[in-house]
């Protein structure tokens, strides 16, 4: 296999691969298929931390329709998730993902809504029958938000930020 060269040589240092230097950073040609994981894992940090900022906003809104309104789990929990939605988007591609996959952002916003769906009815169908069956409502956030969390940045990386577009 061919080395690749991450680092520059230092001024005098030689260039030929077979005069390389100890300080010289020198990979196999792998060297790809590490960055693109160490990509994909900085991608789902950055989602993560998306995620939980989204997660405040759709638990504050949830915590206040419930407790301030009196509006059941379910339903008050559909309106906060649309919120967190909104805002997971624009971190999304803000900051979260480097490569996208279409090219209108109306579409992309569509697209992104639309698998959103999906983690919208996780969410409510979790928040429903786990408060149904007694578990305490934070409990029964933090379920549907990690359950939730696995199928929307999977749809997402695979339909929307897969670096197969632009």
């Amino acid at each position: 296999m061919n080395p690749v060269l991450l680092s520059a040589p230092g001024p005098g240092a030689p260039t030929d691969d077979d005069d390389m230097t100890t300080e010289q950073l020198v990979v196999e040609a792998s060297a790809p298929i590490v960055s693109a994981s160490s990509d994909a894992r900085g991608e789902a940090l950055r989602y993560l931390v998306a995620s939980i900022a989204a997660l405040a906003l759709d638990a504050a809104l949830l915590w206040i329709g419930v407790n301030g309104f009196g509006i059941v789990p379910w339903v008050v929990g559909a309106v906060a998730y649309l919120a967190g939605l909104v805002l997971i988007y624009f971190l999304s591609v803000l900051w979260v993902f480097g490569r996208r996959t279409v090219e209108s952002r109306a579409g992309e916003f569509a697209i992104f809504a639309a698998l959103g769906v999906l983690g919208l009815v996780v969410n409510s169908t979790t928040l429903y029958v786990a408060t149904a069956a007694g578990l305490a409502l934070p409990l029964a956030k933090m379920l549907s938000a990690a359950i939730g969390f696995c199928v929307n940045f999977i749809s997402r990386k695979a339909v929307l930020f897969n670096g197969r577009g632009r």
